[in-house]
């Protein structure tokens, strides 16, 4: 991984990153596609918040594909011109956050281009963050995002951030950054968190820590989430919740919850159980 300095801030050529769970996590046809996350979004209750940021999981279609829907149904009818997704990582990579080379992303539905101007100034407002492809390629998360995204918000500009075990002071340095460079846009702007909740053998056990993790975001217990981020590390994405919550971004909002499952329904024997939940930032 490499930082980012005046010199060596060129990329060389237009490229992109393509899909890579296409075909395994959801269908490869465009048109199956479509019509899955067209019924998905469908099926989630319409709502009337103005969602400054969303919380959605990112497991295979069939398995959190209906919260995934509930919290970018809850974003569906705003007026998005750019969308933030912050994901962990699921890979060994070194601590860190990783901006992207590509210039654009593709799923089977759409080709989003990657905002490189705020891709650019993020670089140079820190050096804790790195440019690099190679976290990108290999990461699923915001690719299971960017399915619903073309269904609701196909030409906007997106802008992917991978975290790697960075710590609370890289973190929420990222988020003042972020709502530095955005300003004026930031009406226009979706912020993107996803992560799942709780793993556990026992489906009642997973559910109830999974509404644990709900509930401290919910009522902004910042010592409970940061406890259920230090001892669950299946709760992949906490640190980044945790630290948006921390932000600026989040403040004049409102965490609501909007749906709560987990995969034990299509889990087979003896597979873990992983919690999911749709939630988001809503401007009050």
């Amino acid at each position: 991984m490499k930082n980012i300095t005046e010199a060596s801030w060129k990329v060389p050529s237009r490229f992109t990153r393509t899909a890579v769970v296409s075909g395994l996590f959801y269908p490869a046809s465009p048109q199956e596609l479509a019509q899955r996350i067209g019924t998905l979004l469908n099926k989630a209750a319409p709502r009337t918040d103005r969602c400054a940021a969303i919380v959605s999981p990112h497991g295979s279609i069939d398995y959190s594909g209906a919260m995934a829907a509930r919290a970018w149904r809850a974003a569906a009818d705003a007026d998005i011109e750019t969308i933030v997704i912050v994901s962990p990582s699921h890979r060994s990579f070194e601590p860190g956050i990783f901006m992207p080379e590509a210039h654009d992303f593709s799923v089977p539905t759409c080709t989003f281009q990657v905002d490189r101007t705020a891709v650019k100034q993020l670089l140079h407002c820190s050096t804790s963050l790195s440019l690099s492809d190679i976290p990108h390629f290999e990461e699923h998360s915001i690719e299971m995002q960017l399915i619903f995204a073309a269904h609701c918000f196909p030409k906007a500009l997106i802008l992917p951030i991978i975290v790697s075990g960075a710590d609370d002071q890289t973190l929420d340095g990222l988020f003042s950054n972020l709502r530095f460079i955005l300003g004026g846009r930031l009406e226009s702007t979706l912020f993107v968190l996803t992560t799942n909740l709780a793993v556990d053998e026992d489906a009642e056990a997973c559910l109830r820590q999974s509404g644990a993790i709900v509930e401290s975001i919910e009522k902004r217990a910042m010592d409970k989430l940061r406890a259920f981020c230090d001892s669950a590390p299946s709760f992949c994405g906490g640190r980044i919740i945790a630290g948006y919550m921390r932000s600026a971004l989040s403040s004049g909002t409102r965490p609501l919850l909007y749906g709560l499952n987990s995969s034990a329904v299509l889990a087979e024997a003896g597979e873990p159980i992983v919690g999911y939940a749709a939630m988001g930032f809503a401007r009050m």
